[in-house]
């Protein structure tokens, strides 16, 4: 039982790692559009951010259905553990919301009808 709580706090660590990586990317990329860089450049920025978004956002449901098991078996829900999941989640979502905003208004721009 103790080495189940563990492994979900270490994930829950390691989630937290992957949401660094991802801003580190995220600013990366919008440093990109102040500094003259090619495209192949921001072309491999995009994919990253994609690929560690998905990344995260998929260890974060993992950390979650984890959770349920853990508060099945122990019978002490994991509410912080839960609670930082579903911020961390929260906030990969919105930053890959902003990059897919900013990519729709660089490559296709505004269309108001």
């Amino acid at each position: 039982m103790l080495q189940t709580r563990r492994l979900l706090a270490f994930s829950s660590r390691v989630h937290t790692y992957t949401l660094l990586l991802y801003l580190f990317f995220f600013v990366v990329y919008l440093l990109s559009s102040f500094f003259s860089v090619q495209q192949s450049f921001i072309e491999l920025l995009q994919f990253l951010v994609y690929l560690i978004s998905w990344t995260s956002l998929l260890f974060g449901f993992w950390i979650l259905v984890f959770s349920v098991i853990v508060w099945a078996s122990d019978r002490v829900f994991p509410f912080s553990v839960v609670v930082l999941t579903l911020l961390r989640m929260l906030v990969v979502f919105a930053l890959s919301l902003i990059v897919a905003i900013l990519e729709q208004v660089i490559t296709k721009g505004v269309v108001i009808s």
